[in-house]
């Protein structure tokens, strides 16, 4: 991401982004070029040494299948959905997008469904003596650790302030590129719609009678006056460590666990406008996953919590459609990101997916920080693989369009900012919202898309055939979309 500042009182603007693209034909990639070749080759082979008859039935499917790898929709080539789609047909059909908690033989039944199933709850402290969770996930050997947040408003902060936290946020970022375990890392923001009679309790309970009459009016006015309807923010960041990563090379879960509570020590998130309440303890995680998928558990007792059990804090009962996630007589949508903004954006550019609306709402930023190493490999196989598409155009006569023009200057611009030492950065969004009423559902979809299309360029589709996936990647639990 670079940003510019414009001159005068203009706010400044963040832009550069732009998705991975390998070498291939045209606007083609490596994948998309390697079975056009193939659907090309294949009927050529088969007619030169089996015979002419083989084109009747070899030229069709080869087109069959050049037309859905060339051909994209929601912005995914149709064989890549079609592929999707069957994988997710095969596994309904054996029963895999199903999860019946009180069916299922032991040892079976003390895991949670579907990508937690590995993982397990770890209670340990840190060095304070406090009390921290975390999850390892028994299959990869990583371990993830959460902070609790408390995000700061920028709506009434001073501009020069707002500019100052995101470069600090950016740091932050690029700091971790320097850890050798952090493999990922995710921020969440969880917007649950709550009664403006919350605020008048809350006020209520902690309004002294002895204060002077002038402040009492003035908090009884802003209370009088504010919206009767509000929402509670929570927000957390998680933090995906490889213990095996980590120059000593952990190989213990005691010192993976070691390693991971030192990494989530070494955020530093002062200068970011967030303050951290503190590291999740294992009730706090606990809490948070059993409410996303019972939303009528998120407000229970904290002795309640406690006394629960990891494989009790997910679902008793569970479906994945193609498009929905029924839970624990809920139902979530998740939607991933299909397109960054094509043009620079102010810092606010998420705000309406952060607003509060009449449904709960969960949106998760996933972040890979690069090491170097990587960084530079890929910027070089990028600035290749804009020089061999310029080549072809060239060689064909072909006219380069203006988007193939502006990712070219966008690849040299990543590539110059790296070689200076600037950090790259895989990213994606995440967003689920989740009803308790099916009836409601239609709605809450629409409130999200309509959301999105006010989110400066920033485009959504549904997480086809992975919303059981897509809605755990939410979870302070270590599942990221960007890390096998």
């Amino acid at each position: 991401m670079t940003s510019t500042t414009t001159s005068g009182s203009s706010p400044r603007l963040y832009g550069g982004w732009r998705r991975s693209r390998t070498l291939g034909v045209a606007h083609l990639n490596g994948v998309q070029t390697v079975i056009c070749v193939g659907a090309v080759m294949v009927p050529v082979f088969l007619a030169s040494f089996v015979g002419l008859a083989t084109l009747l039935v070899s030229l069709p499917i080869a087109a069959l299948v050049g037309g859905l790898a060339v051909w994209q929709r929601h912005g995914m080539p149709l064989l890549s959905l079609a592929t999707a789609r069957v994988r997710w047909k095969l596994a309904a059909s054996r029963g895999e997008t199903t999860y019946r908690g009180l069916y299922l033989r032991h040892p079976l039944a003390l895991n949670p469904p579907g990508v937690l199933a590995p993982t397990m709850l770890v209670s340990a402290q840190d060095e304070t003596g406090a009390a921290v969770g975390l999850v390892w996930n028994q299959a990869t050997g990583r371990f993830a650790g959460s902070l609790l947040l408390a995000p700061g408003g920028a709506l009434l902060a001073d501009r020069g302030q707002v500019n100052t936290n995101v470069t600090s946020w950016g740091e932050t970022l690029a700091a971790l590129s320097s850890e050798e375990s952090v493999e990922a890392a995710t921020v969440t923001l969880q917007v649950t719609p709550s009664s403006g009679a919350a605020l008048t309790d809350h006020v209520r309970d902690r309004l002294d009678r002895n204060a002077p009459k002038l402040a009492r009016d003035t908090i009884g006015e802003l209370v009088t006056t504010a919206p009767r309807t509000s929402a509670q923010l929570a927000a957390w960041l998680t933090l995906v460590v490889d213990p095996s990563r980590a120059p000593d090379r952990a190989t213990t879960p005691a010192e993976g666990a070691a390693e991971a509570l030192r990494r989530l020590g070494s955020v530093d998130l002062g200068g970011a406008g967030a303050d951290v309440l503190r590291r999740a303890t294992a009730t706090d995680l606990m809490r948070l996953v059993r409410g996303a998928f019972s939303p009528a558990d998120m407000d229970a007792p904290q002795s309640q919590i406690a006394e629960l059990t990891w494989d009790q804090t997910g679902p008793v009962a569970a479906e994945e459609d193609w498009t929905e996630y029924r839970h624990d007589g809920a139902v979530s949508v998740s939607w991933v990101l299909r397109e960054a903004p094509r043009k620079s954006v102010t810092y606010d550019v998420l705000l309406p997916l952060l607003a509060p609306g009449k449904y709960p709402r969960r949106i998760t930023l996933g972040y890979r920080v690069l090491p170097t190493e990587e960084a530079a490999a890929i910027v070089e196989r990028e600035i290749n693989a804009s020089d061999a598409r310029e080549q072809y155009n060239r060689r064909t006569r072909r006219s380069t369009t203006r988007r193939e023009r502006a990712d070219a200057q966008a690849a040299d611009r990543a590539a110059n900012q790296e070689a200076y030492g600037a950090g790259m950065t895989q990213w994606t969004i995440t967003i689920t919202t989740t009803v308790t009423d099916p009836a409601d559902l239609p709605a809450a979809k629409r409130e999200v898309e309509q959301a999105a299309k006010r989110a400066g360029g920033l485009r959504f589709r549904y997480a086809y055939g992975a919303q059981g996936a897509s809605f755990t990647a939410g979870l302070p639990v270590g599942v990221h979309p960007l890390v096998g």
